[in-house]
């Protein structure tokens, strides 16, 4: 048993290794998302994983704290601080805000909508995506993954559910040749300003709400995804062994880096084309929907700029994740906004009828008419 005292240097020196390794991928998954993807995608594919790395890093510095090493523990500390924006960004501290008295208050739905199906009960006899828009109370709803609002996409809702959501949204718009729609309590309109954005590259509509005293103009976009088939999905919650985890990795160097590389570029094509009719609206501005990428992501940072807040870092506390499937809970559905507004809360809905959770913005004009 004489080897027993080696126990606790060769522990030490292990969680010296693991904590110099994690601490140098969070720095590059930190500032991964100012990699242009068309030249390099690693960093892209780590900047899905900042919260969970800045997590991990938070408690390897906890346990340097814990075993009295200070070196370690300030190089911990220092690496946290040199990520402290993208961090604050992916993990805000904020919390909602008190709309001003008097202020004409608004609630906007974003949510990738998968055609209503109902993945966690198929064989349901009513359509719980379709419920949970009637009684969302919501003033807008903007979908994606809806190509129009037939008895055919709202599967399994019964004619009374069909007639009581479209008494409860009149206006409706979208053109058929694309699966982005929008519902609304108010008169709404497509607006064609979309710059020099051909057909393929232009994955948003815009659209112009007619609300009382105001005018509100939303984007809803759906960028391009990572078209990774059901097995390839499946490469995380399969790993359950030694030999299965070196499959996984096999199979991540393989087709799912290729197709994620694939995507990561795509959508920089489609940030550049929807950032350029951003850049062609006047008036207050939300821009959401299915970015299938996260926040500080290059596809994110080119479509925010310098004049677009995110709704979820000024009015939440902590991380969150919109797709709950196949164990890549990743934040990829957004809200942002301009102009005369002011963002009181976001919330990530909790339905699981889709592969995507809704975001549900409360918001207020600032200015008064």
């Amino acid at each position: 048993m004489a080897f027993i005292p080696l126990v606790g240097p060769i522990f030490r020196m292990a969680m010296r290794g693991v904590s110099i390794v994690v601490w140098s991928v969070m720095i590059i998954s930190a500032y991964g998302g100012r990699c242009n993807p068309e030249y390099l995608t690693l960093p892209s594919v780590l900047c899905l994983a900042l919260p969970y790395l800045a997590i991990l890093s938070l408690l390897l510095i906890l346990f340097w704290i814990l075993s009295k090493k200070i070196i370690f523990s300030a190089l911990g500390v220092l690496a946290i601080i040199a990520c402290i924006q993208p961090i604050s960004q992916a993990m805000p501290l904020n919390s909602s805000k008190e709309a001003s008295e008097g202020s004409r208050k608004f609630k906007i739905i974003s949510w990738n909508v998968l055609h209503t199906n109902d993945i966690r009960h198929p064989e349901a006899k009513s359509n719980r995506a379709a419920k949970y828009m009637l009684q969302s109370g919501a003033d807008i709803i903007c979908l994606a993954e809806m190509n129009n609002f037939s008895p055919s996409e709202l599967k399994n809702a019964s004619a009374a559910l069909i007639d009581s959501l479209e008494k409860a949204y009149p206006y409706r718009a979208g053109l058929a040749s694309n699966d982005i729609k929008v519902m609304s309590k108010y008169p709404v309109v497509r607006s064609d300003l979309y710059g020099t954005a051909g057909f393929s590259d232009r994955r948003f509509e815009c659209f112009k709400v007619s609300m009382p005293g105001h005018e509100l103009n939303v984007i809803m976009t759906h960028l391009y995804s990572y078209d990774l088939s059901e097995e390839e999905r499946q490469v995380v919650t399969e790993i359950k062994s030694v030999e299965s985890a070196k499959s996984s990795v096999k199979e991540f160097k393989g087709s799912i880096l290729s197709k994620m590389r694939n995507a990561f570029r795509q959508r920089a094509v489609n940030a550049k084309a929807l950032r350029e009719a951003i850049d062609n609206i006047k008036g207050p501005l939300i821009v959401c929907g299915d970015f299938n990428d996260v926040p500080n992501s290059w596809a994110y940072s080119l479509i925010k700029g310098d004049d677009l807040r995110d709704a979820y870092v000024e009015t939440n506390f902590g991380p969150t994740y919109t797709y709950n499937l196949h164990m890549f809970y990743f934040h990829i559905d957004q809200m942002l906004y301009r102009g005369p507004l002011k963002a009181l809360s976001l919330k990530v809905g909790k339905i699981n009828t889709s592969d995507h959770y809704p975001l549900i913005g409360v918001f207020e004009f600032t200015d008064r008419e």
